[in-house]
Order: structure tokens, then C-alpha cells, then sequence
């Protein structure tokens, strides 16, 4: 590209000093033209002149008598020796045309020169004018102007006087002159060459400073400034140039930030976004739909849709939005890799009144879809928790009522029913309120300095009677120093609720134990028991609200179904995480995770 460029400098360069040359040139051959054939006739015209003169001066000097007598002698004497004098030669000529004497011929060969009568000059002359012609001599080997005047004496036609001068001084000045005129020539070619390379480097050097400049320019650096103090047509040129690189950089520099900020907000947005071309094929896609499908972004550009996303659905969508030109909206199931809902907005993207694309902005509703069936299922859950307990706290009232108050044998075991499905009704309410209170976030945590083994033996000893009981055997394998920071009551909630729910579904001799690990700054806790065991396609449910493995059994031990909820709640309050591990009839292992009281202590300031 450079080496073209450079070419085409030179080739421009080239034609401006030509046409400096050829200007010269053509005015000088015009001038050396003219002026050779106006010198040329003017040295004719004066050697005609002078060749006329010396004619009549020679024939006053003819005796009329030697010449009507044809006297050879006379005759050969006086042309030799007038031509001494002229420097011309002289020819004398009878009326028939025959050679009477000639200056530069001897007499021997006069006599076997041919008649002149048919010459251009003598013809002319016999005529009664002068005549006048020029042309090559066969007899000299040159060329020769002829003048000849009629000699008469008295009216009589006596002969010819002819006079010949060569044209070799004529002939030499001519050549002279033309030599000094292409003397002359070739000094102005000169001359031009170097004032047009001058003159041509002048325009050249702001010309090659603004390609240099406009080379940068299409290689995208507008910081690149022309200087040309001129105020001509290049300088303005050059104005004009720099101007445009200013606005363009502007230009760019407004649309790099505009891109910027686009391209923050389309990649930080957590909804998937797609653009499609009109022919189908993907132009963009962000870091959401990386994540949701599991594509690359580099790889994924210029493919047809279906090539890099395997979803019919979807592809439908954008197939109706390119015909129809309409927005559609959508909810959408993706199988796979794992199954999640998704809502699809489709708009089309229009260029001079046509689809030349369409736009699709998928948003991940499965957490929301999960939110609603969980808020469904609690409703439900707690519509059926409250319902049934009032349900059989109205009938035993109805009953009283009805006559049975009187009934002394079972009013007392009614009144007895009554009350214990008022307390679960009020274990109910205050689960609800507690983990409505833990999930709100004016929850404050009142922690301290905590050793979990002996907050472990305080709960242990609340449920002797119950382990007793279940013939349950329980286990702290706590170390005796274990301390954490946190919030007594609620770790003793923790405790209370895993340990309760370890002797309920426990069987009959069995048997808990307690033990804990330390390891990456974090206590984890683990509630080992050897009851019935959780399904597999339970465990992960077990933490939600309302949820019972064996409902019958947990309704009929007096559980609500949100004590692992809660348990959830407060430990994550507590920068924690929960888990379970348990094999249907071989038993389960609850465990939670907690930081250290080292990791939570900050470290003196050295000083």
C-alpha cells in the first residue's frame, strides 16, 4: 500500500515538473519555428535584393556591341571579373538559350553546357521581369539562388544576364541561429526541470504530510495533526482535513463511551439477551445467556440460532418475530442442562421500515415459580395446620354444649382434648412468629463468647424424661473447650429443635450422638441419631417449611414442620450453613456449620 502510494506521489510529482517541460518546450519550438522561417525568408529576401542589385549594376557595365557580336572573349573577361568583385557567379546568356560565358566554367566546357532556355529564372526574364529561383545545382553540388534580367539595348532583346550566389552562408547562419535557439532551449528544459522540481516538491511535501496523516486516520489515530502554515488551497485543505480527524474523534470518543455503558448494562443485566440478524443468525448474546445455556460468546456469533442454542420453542419465537414483525411473549420450560422456567420477550428491530432483526430478553422466573408454589403450599399448609385443631376444638365444644358438660365420666377427657390441641394451636403460632421474626430483617442477634458443650448439656437435660421415655440414649461428644460467638437462645433453639426431632423419629433403644469437626475457620456440628432415615427424594425438602417426611407420625408426636426451617434460619443468621445425610432406615446425620470464636476475634493492633 505505501510502495502504490509512494507511485503514485512520484508519478504526480513527475507530471507536474512534464508539464512545466512540455509548456517550455512548446513555446520554444513555436518561437524557433516562426523565427527560423522568418529569418530564413528575410536572409533570402535580402540575398535576392543584393543579387538584383549587383545584376544591374553589371549590366550597365555589358557593351550592347560584345553582346550582340556574342564576343566570347569580351564576354568570359568581364563576368571572371566582375565575380571577383561580387563573389557571385555570373552567367551570360544569347536569346536562344545558349551559354555565352560563365564566371565559374572554362570556355571548353561552355561549349558543352546545356541550353538554359528552359530554366525557371531565364523564363521569367524573357518574359520582361526579373526572374528568381532557388534549387539545387548539378553542376556546383549545392544549392544556388539564380537571378536573372533581360539584356536589351534600344527595345532589342540582346540576351540574359544571370547571377548565382550559393546559399551555404545563408545555410550557415541559419544553422547558427538554430543551434543557439536549441542551446537556448535546452538550458530553459533545464531550467524548468529544476524550478518544476522545486515548485513540485513544495506541493508535494504538504500533499505527503497529508496522505501520511489520512494513512493514520484509516488505521483509527485521530490524534494526528497536519501542519501547513499556508493560507492557500492546501493549507486549507489541510484545515479541512484536521477539522474532520477532530470530529471524528469526538465522534468516536462519544460512541466508545456510549458502547461502554451499553455494553455494561448487556453484560451485567441477569436477564439473557439475544440479538438476531433477519436471516436468523445470532449477533450478540450476553454473559446471562452463557450462563443459562451454557454457550461461548465468541463461538456463538454469526451462527444460526439453533446451531448453538437446541430449543424449538425459542426458535419459533424468533421465527414468528421475523415474519410477523410483532412483539411475543412467552413462558418457556428448559429441560435442559438442568430445568428451569424462563419468560420470553421477543421484540423485532426495524431499518427503514424493515425487520432487520429482532431482539429476545429471556428472564430466569424459576425462582419466582418457586417462591409461588412455596407461598401456595404455605398457605395451604397453614390453612391445614390451623384447620385442624379448630376443627376438633369446635366439635368437642359442640359436644359439651351439646349435654355432654354434664357427662362427669368425659367432660374432663373432651376438656383434655380441647387443651391439647390449644397448645398446639399456640406451638403453631409461635414457630410462625419466630420464623417470621427471623426472616424479617430487624432480627438482631445477641451474641457472646459461647462454649457449645455445655449449652449442649442444658438442652440435653430438658429431654431426659422424654428419652427416657423413647429408651433413646443420647451422647455429647462435644470437645470440652468448644466456644463460638453467637446468640445463646437461638443456638439453644437450634439444639432444642434437632435434638427433639432426633428422639421423635428415633426408634425404640436408640440411640444420638453429637460431634463436631473443625476445619477452615468453621466448627461444623453434626446430630448423628439411628431412627427411620429420611427417602432420598425427600432430603432436599426437608428444610422447608411445613414439610413432613411421615406426616401422620410428626402431626401425631405434636411437630409443626417448622422447626428445621427455623433451625435453617438461624444458623444462616449466624453466617452459617445447614445439611443433612441420612440412608431410609439406617438413620440420619443433621449438621451445621458456625465460624470459629477464633476466626471471629479479630487480631490486635501491633503498635
Amino acid at each position: 500500500m505505501a510502495i502504490d502510494l509512494n507511485m503514485r506521489i512520484k508519478s504526480f510529482k513527475l507530471k507536474l515538473i512534464f508539464s512545466y517541460i512540455f509548456v517550455i518546450l512548446l513555446s520554444f519550438g513555436l518561437i524557433a519555428f516562426f523565427l527560423d522561417k522568418n529569418l530564413e525568408e528575410n536572409s533570402l529576401h535580402n540575398v535576392q535584393n543584393s543579387l538584383i542589385t549587383q545584376a544591374k549594376l553589371i549590366e550597365n557595365q555589358i557593351v550592347p556591341e560584345g553582346l550582340k557580336k556574342e564576343d566570347v572573349n569580351y564576354l568570359e573577361t568581364l563576368s571572371k571579373t566582375l565575380s571577383l568583385k561580387t563573389k557571385c557567379r555570373i552567367t551570360v546568356i544569347n536569346i536562344q538559350g545558349k551559354v555565352l560565358a560563365d564566371s565559374e566554367k572554362p570556355r571548353e566546357e561552355i561549349i558543352h553546357m546545356e541550353n538554359h532556355l528552359n530554366r525557371p529564372e531565364v523564363i521569367t526574364a524573357l518574359s520582361g521581369n526579373i526572374g528568381i529561383d532557388t534549387r539545387y545545382s548539378p553542376t556546383l553540388k549545392i544549392d544556388m539562388l539564380y537571378v536573372a534580367l533581360l539584356l536589351t539595348d534600344k527595345n532589342e532583346t540582346l540576351g540574359i544576364l544571370r547571377l548565382a550566389l550559393p546559399l551555404e552562408s545563408v545555410q550557415k547562419t541559419l544553422s547558427t541561429t538554430r543551434k543557439t535557439v536549441f542551446l537556448g532551449l535546452f538550458f530553459s528544459l533545464v531550467l524548468a526541470f529544476v524550478l518544476g522540481s522545486i515548485a513540485a516538491s513544495r506541493v508535494i511535501k504538504p500533499i505527503n504530510r497529508m496522505i501520511n496523516a489520512s494513512r493514520k486516520f484509516s488505521e483509527g489515530d485521530f490524534s494526528r495533526r497536519i501542519i501547513q502554515p499556508s493560507q492557500d488551497e492546501i493549507g486549507e485543505l489541510a484545515a479541512t482535513l484536521n477539522k474532520m480527524a477532530q470530529d471524528i474523534e469526538n465522534k468516536i470518543k462519544e460512541i466508545r463511551a456510549q458502547n461502554q455503558k451499553l455494553a455494561a448494562i448487556f453484560n451485567s443485566m441477569i436477564e439473557g439477551v439475544i440479538i438476531i440478524d433477519k436471516a436468523g443468525r445470532i449477533v450478540s448474546i450476553n454473559q446471562a445467556v452463557e450462563k443459562i445455556f451454557g454457550v461461548v460468546k465468541g463461538d456463538a456469533a454469526g451462527k444460526i440460532f439453533l446451531e448453538v442454542i437446541r430449543n424449538n420453542d425459542i426458535a419459533e419465537v424468533i421465527s414468528a418475530i421475523l415474519k410477523k414483525g410483532e412483539p411475543v411473549s412467552a413462558e418457556l420450560t428448559l429441560i435442559y442442562p438442568v430445568r428451569r422456567i424462563f419468560e420470553v420477550n421477543a421484540t423485532p428491530i426495524f431499518d427503514n421500515d424493515t425487520i432487520g432483526g429482532c431482539l429476545l430478553v429471556i428472564h430466569d422466573i424459576t425462582e419466582i415459580r418457586r417462591l409461588e408454589t412455596m407461598r401456595r403450599d404455605f398457605v395451604a399448609n397453614v390453612s391445614h395446620e390451623l384447620k385442624t385443631p379448630l376443627t376438633s376444638i369446635k366439635g368437642f365444644v359442640e359436644t359439651l354444649l351439646e349435654g355432654a358438660l354434664d357427662d362427669k365420666e368425659n367432660n374432663r377427657n373432651f376438656l383434655k382434648i380441647i387443651q391439647n390441641h390449644a397448645e398446639r394451636l399456640n406451638s403453631l403460632v409461635e414457630d410462625l412468629l419466630s420464623l417470621s421474626y427471623l426472616e424479617s430483617k430487624e432480627t438482631i442477634l445477641n451474641k457472646e463468647s459461647l462454649n457449645l458443650r455445655l449449652q449442649l448439656e442444658e438442652v440435653i437435660s430438658g429431654f431426659k424424661s422424654q428419652l427416657k421415655k423413647m429408651n433413646v440414649a443420647i451422647k455429647n461428644d462435644l470437645p470440652a473447650g468448644i466456644s463460638i460467638n453467637a446468640d445463646k437462645n437461638r443456638i439453644e433453639q437450634v439444639f432444642t429443635n434437632l435434638i427433639d426431632n432426633a428422639i421423635k423419629f428415633n426408634k425404640e433403644k436408640g440411640s444420638i450422638r453429637v460431634y463436631s469437626r473443625e476445619a477452615n475457620g468453621k466448627i461444623e456440628v453434626f446430630v448423628e441419631d439411628s431412627g427411620i432415615g429420611i427417602p432420598e427424594k425427600d432430603i432436599p425438602r426437608v428444610f422447608e417449611r411445613f414439610y413432613r417426611v411421615d406426616k401422620a407420625r410428626s402431626r401425631e408426636l405434636g411437630g409443626t414442620g417448622l422447626g428445621l426451617s427455623i433451625v435453617k434460619h438461624i444458623i444462616e443468621l449466624h453466617n452459617g450453613s445447614v445439611g443433612v445425610e441420612s440412608v431410609e432406615g439406617l438413620g440420619s446425620k443433621f449438621w451445621f456449620t458456625l465460624p470459629s470464636f477464633k476466626a471471629e476475634t479479630k487480631p490486635p493492633l501491633n503498635i
